[in-house]
């Protein structure tokens, strides 16, 4: 009789906990709801996220938190969107779910895949694959076919890229409608995939220079808006889309009269002033267009709105480049050196950004090439630098000729004068004090806007890793010492800045040369160690940086300072 009950319990409980992972019908309304309504109405679906968000039946409170960081993704706020979905994966994953359960495996994957998106349109390719390989395994129904297949396309395997991107198409199941789930919605879903096959295409003409590629583009677009117009949804943002797409293919072959009208229809779609994403593209594609057709003044207009728009979306760093290219470029025609100059040096730094995140392929809006933009930036620098390094090289020629006959002689005097006053200040003080190893240097104080209290608590840290000689460790760098002090790097550099009037690699410098002086000096054995026996000595991996940090420090060369401190001996 007691096993029975006992056992009646255990049912019990393991029901409640098993109905307890399930959404009623009345919930699963709600979500299909908010899910709609993120698209037409996303501040009525954001509060009304909110309310579910703290739902006592832990799924359906799951489910709000996800729409809520949905709603900053599609407001281009990525990184409180990540922040969300970052913290939802943890709550999912401590949750009581049984892990192999498909709802358990279907939140995971909709949190990985949105987490994924956001660094890829943010260019960041390396943090898009890590979130995907760190998951696949404990997902094994979803093999991510569409997320592998679009960074195959974005790093330059098209062909496996776009072969990927089909196989998504054709294996994710047209499913049975579900409590409280339109048609359109289900639709939506195969029409983005449709899009992202058509936006593949074009990536590949840009390399191959195929038309039949930019004929699959257009055919995959004008699929995706056929779905969509089907059953009325949103039909002026659907026919917008369809009309940037369709520029983009036109511009690509080189047609820009016809890409130009195509983004013109855009004054007949107001809805695209709602999503900023959307307008960007509009507002590149009309600049380059503009540029080919040598209007310049148009052409920097519509790029200057697109990098304002950008400090808000931070999105596409390829296109940015671009955008910086175009406005060189156009520079360089009205004869602006110095915005020519300008544009063209922010392009170089930008491509050094972007190689160090992928190498192969880029993803511009249009028929851009990576080298190219390098060359012409670059020639628009030397063009600007020729007059400046003719007249720099003049006035050099006429400098060494004034004062190549008493050079020699000063210099010599110099050393010596900066020999005696370093063994001067030695003798006075046998402590590190870095501030008077400099000769004839002047502080001052600047404005401080970190509090007191936490300046003496980084002052006594300091003082604490300086007695110890931790400034010889190799790895004695800012991050380091920030941790050593239970600090973070902002507030230790702020610190060096402001109250020590210095760099945090100046400070560490001063630190090792002031110890190489005094153990030159009091240290005669320590005079026959070799230059790369002292680099090592004091935390340098080779001797050719402690030779230009010891010249920095004191003026002297270092060779120099041991042979005067050997005769003087």
């Amino acid at each position: 009789m007691y096993k029975f009950t006992y056992t009646l319990i255990i049912l019990f409980f393991s029901l409640t906990y098993v109905y307890a992972q399930q959404l009623n019908e009345s919930e699963i309304k709600t979500t299909r709801n908010i899910q709609e309504q993120l698209i037409s109405n996303p501040e009525k679906a954001y509060i009304e996220a909110l309310k579910i968000s703290n739902s006592e039946n832990e799924l359906f409170g799951l489910y709000g938190k996800y729409y809520i960081a949905n709603y900053f993704y599609n407001k281009s706020d990525f990184i409180q969107s990540k922040q969300l979905l970052l913290k939802l994966i943890e709550n999912i994953e401590k949750s009581n779910m049984d892990k192999s359960s498909k709802v358990y495996q279907d939140l995971i994957g909709m949190c990985v895949n949105k987490v994924f998106y956001i660094h890829k349109n943010m260019g960041e390719y390396d943090l898009a694959l890590f979130y995907l390989n760190k998951y696949r395994k404990s997902l094994p129904n979803n093999h991510f076919n569409e997320q592998y297949g679009s960074i195959k396309v974005a790093m330059g395997d098209y062909i496996n890229g776009i072969e990927l991107l089909k196989r998504e198409l054709k294996t994710t199941p047209h499913l049975k409608l579900g409590v409280g789930e339109k048609k359109i919605m289900n639709k939506k879903l195969f029409a983005d995939k449709y899009n992202i096959i058509g936006e593949a295409y074009q990536n590949y003409y840009i390399q191959s220079k195929r038309t039949i590629l930019l004929d699959s583009a257009n055919y995959y677009f004008n699929v995706a808006t056929k779905m969509m117009l089907q059953d009325n949804f949103y039909p002026e943002y659907t026919k917008a889309l369809l009309s940037m797409r369709e520029a983009k293919s036109a511009a690509l072959q080189g047609n820009y009269i016809k890409s130009l009208s195509l983004y013109r229809k855009r004054k007949k779609y107001p809805i695209i002033h709602k999503n900023i994403r959307t307008e960007q593209l509009f507002d590149l594609g009309m600049a380059d267009c503009f540029r080919h057709l040598k209007q310049t003044d148009s052409a920097l207009f519509y790029c200057e709105k697109y990098i304002r728009n950008y400090q808000k979306t931070k999105v596409s760093k390829e296109n940015l480049l671009m955008a910086y290219n175009i406005m060189a470029q156009c520079y360089k025609e009205k004869n602006d050196t110095s915005n020519a100059y300008f544009y063209a040096q922010k392009s170089l730094t930008l491509i050094q950004l972007i190689e160090g995140i992928k190498n192969k392929s880029l993803n511009f809006l249009h028929n851009y090439d990576l080298n190219i933009i390098k060359a012409e930036s670059n020639k628009i620098i030397a063009s600007k630098n020729y007059f400046k390094i003719s007249l720099f090289s003049i006035l050099i020629i006429l400098i060494v000729v004034i004062f190549c006959f008493y050079y020699y002689h000063k210099q010599q005097n110099e050393k010596h004068y900066r020999f005696l006053k370093i063994i001067q200040n030695l003798k006075e003080s046998q402590v590190s004090d870095i501030n008077n190893l400099k000769i004839d240097e002047n502080e001052t104080l600047s404005k401080q806007t970190i509090d007191d209290e936490l300046i003496e608590k980084i002052e006594i840290g300091l003082k604490k890793l300086e007695q110890k000689e931790t400034f010889l460790n190799p790895n004695f760098k800012l991050a380091f010492v920030a941790k050593k002090l239970n600090t973070n790097t902002a507030y230790l550099s702020q610190y060096f800045n402001q109250i020590k009037q210095k760099t945090f690699s100046d400070y560490t410098q001063e630190l090792r040369i002031q110890y190489v002086l005094l153990k030159l000096k009091d240290s005669s054995y320590f005079r026959k160690y070799t230059l790369q026996a002292i680099a090592e000595e004091v935390g340098y991996k080779d001797a050719n940086t402690l030779v230009r940090v010891f010249k920095k420090q004191t003026g002297l060369s270092l060779n120099y300072y041991i042979e005067k401190l050997k005769n003087k001996s």
